[in-house]
């Protein structure tokens, strides 16, 4: 509900307002059919029907209101629901990006999300809507309270006990139902895994052209199958019990029935007061069922929306300085990893251990080693995506730890193996790299040159006005023009801090060269870190450093890593012979 009054105070108020009115208008109406009825039975009798015809226009008027305000209140929730939606729609993504990596590499955290958002953000505005059907119920079911007892008190009560076994009941299932969900959450990840593999272009390509649909949905099928039976059986019991009271619930109120009909034929109450007590019990009945079942539903999403509140308050592994230090970069800075060590949440291997390396300012710095040497975890903690387990990062000697991470990003531009390509219009695609400001079309086609990137876009009709994305109808570009284009985004960044992992690995071998000269003539204004296993690369940088098994084992110009005759020049010699071999 604060979801509600912080974007939508007025719509929800109002909704409120005929929440109230709509659980009272059913007995007005009930009391004035009874009057009716009684003054029609009087008015056989003596001949006399005076004031008959106000009262009808009365029951009229009433019995008419819960329509008309029900349409006006659909209006209202309508509105109410679809500004309220896309509010929180976006209220939660907020949320999803400012969360910080290290939490989204949590397997724990993975199930939370799984949890959550199974089925949107849907079951916020249900539980919103329930409270607002409990307080209509509620409200109905204490002015109907207040009437039925000065009836008969023993007859509220029988309906009231009977009525309760189905709230215990629903109470009880919907608590399994979602200790099921929250139980099979990694097999729900894993289906959502297997199902992209199927729903999304890239990977249904290879899905078909490896045939392996058959081999995928067979997958899917065992995990939804047994995830099925689980729920099936659970529904079965609550079949039986749910039905059960409702036997016992329809039988209290029977029996309230048959103690109302045998007082009008004993004659101690007239035929219309039968009526009113009749509508009156029978409003009361059904807003103890709605009142109880909404209570019910309100659990169950309770339940749901408790997952959506926990990941709304998600602490961020990476703590923030209370008072951060202020770098105000004009050109690269000098950056010092002294004796850093650094293990994975969960894990007893070490990915990084007793570190030790200074990336002077301005220098092109090469980052080597076989897979699983510790690279990515030195560009991961160099972002400030995860803090140092042990030892420290110091960037022109001040500890990362103290800088905001807002602040060393701004200087950062990143480029992974796996980065994010955007169908916006091409300008805009490289534009990104620099969102906070203004987009300058003369330094994206200054980055696009360098990246190599401007001579497709200039065959192209539009040039930077060109769509990308065939699902929007515009170009779809190959893998390599994708590559440039990101490369285009970093390099329009203008940062400090320049860290490419792999950047050229689909690019063109012409185009590799012409881009990393272009790289080695960046001013000295620039810190470059490229990690590559091509080495026409990593030999024109000004330093590189060796890592194998979390260490550094090596270090230093090319020339002088060829000489030592170590780990560098074996994996250089064995790169050239395989390149004299194709030769």
């Amino acid at each position: 509900m604060s979801y509600a009054f912080r974007f939508v105070p007025k719509e929800t108020a109002l909704v409120g307002f005929f929440v109230i009115v709509g659980g009272i208008l059913p007995y007005g109406s009930a009391y004035l059919l009874g009057q009716l009825v009684n003054l029609i039975v009087a008015g056989a009798k003596s001949g006399s029907y005076s004031g008959i015809w106000y009262l009808l226009a009365g029951y009229s008027i009433v019995g008419a209101l819960p329509y008309i305000l029900s349409n006006v209140r659909s209006y209202i929730s309508r509105r109410r629901y679809l500004i309220l939606s896309m509010e929180t729609e976006l209220d939660v993504l907020k949320r999803r990006e400012e969360i910080d990596i290290a939490r989204y590499e949590d397997p724990k955290f993975q199930d939370l999300i799984q949890r959550t958002f199974r089925n949107g953000t849907g079951p916020i505005y249900q539980l919103g809507d329930g409270q607002f059907d409990t307080a209509q119920a509620l409200t109905s079911l204490i002015v109907g309270t207040v009437l039925a007892i000065h009836f008969n008190i023993f007859i509220y009560l029988v309906i009231i006990i009977s009525a309760t076994p189905s709230f215990f009941t629903d109470i009880k299932y919907a608590s399994k139902m979602w200790g099921i969900w929250s139980k099979d959450s990694p097999e729900q990840r894993r289906v959502l895994d297997l199902r992209q593999h199927i729903n999304y272009k890239i990977f249904l390509i290879e899905t078909k052209l490896l045939q392996a649909g058959n081999k995928i949905l067979s997958w899917m099928r065992k995990i939804l199958s047994n995830f099925t039976d689980i729920q099936l059986n659970v529904e079965k019991k609550r079949l039986l019990h749910t039905s059960l009271a409702d036997a016992l619930n329809f039988l209290g109120f029977s029996f309230g029935l048959f103690l109302i009909v045998r007082e009008v034929i004993a004659g101690q109450i007239q035929v219309g007061s039968l009526v009113y007590m009749m509508g009156t019990l029978s409003n009361v009945r059904n807003s103890i069922g709605s009142f109880l079942t909404n209570i019910s539903r309100q659990y169950e999403n309770h339940l749901i929306v408790q997952d959506i509140v926990e990941f709304m308050n998600t602490k961020s592994v990476i703590v923030e300085p209370k008072d951060p230090k202020i770098l105000k970069l004009t050109s690269a800075p000098e950056i010092v990893f002294e004796n850093v060590s650094f293990k994975y949440p969960h894990s007893e291997n070490w990915s990084l251990r007793n570190f030790s390396a200074t990336f002077k300012a301005g220098y092109k710095i090469g980052l080597v080693g076989n897979n699983g040497a510790g690279k990515t975890t030195l560009v991961k903690l160099l972002c400030r995506i995860y803090d140092p387990t042990e030892g420290k990062i110091l960037i022109n000697g001040i500890d990362l730890r103290d800088i905001s991470t807002k602040e060393w990003w701004s200087f950062l531009g990143v480029m992974f193996q796996d980065y994010a390509s955007y169908d916006f219009s091409v300008k805009e695609a490289i534009a990104i790299g620099r969102p906070d400001s203004a987009l300058k079309l003369d330094q994206v086609k200054t980055a696009a040159e360098i990246s190599q990137a401007h001579t497709f876009i200039e065959e192209w009709k539009d040039t930077y006005n060109e769509q990308l994305g065939v699902e929007f109808g515009g170009k779809e570009p190959s893998k390599g023009q994708r590559q440039k284009l990101s490369i285009a985004k970093i390099l329009y960044r203008n940062a400090p801090v320049m860290i490419l992992d792999e950047p050229t690995a689909s690019v063109d071998a012409e185009s590799e060269a012409k881009i990393f000269d272009s790289l080695e003539k960046l001013s000295e204004s620039t810190t470059a870190l490229l990690i590559s296993h091509d080495f026409s690369t990593i030999l024109q940088c000004n330093h590189i450093f060796v890592l194998e098994n979390g260490k550094l084992i090596e270090e230093g110009s090319h020339k002088e890593l060829t000489k030592l005759k170590g780990k560098y020049a074996e994996l250089f010699n064995l790169q050239a012979e395989r390149f004299k071999k194709r030769g």
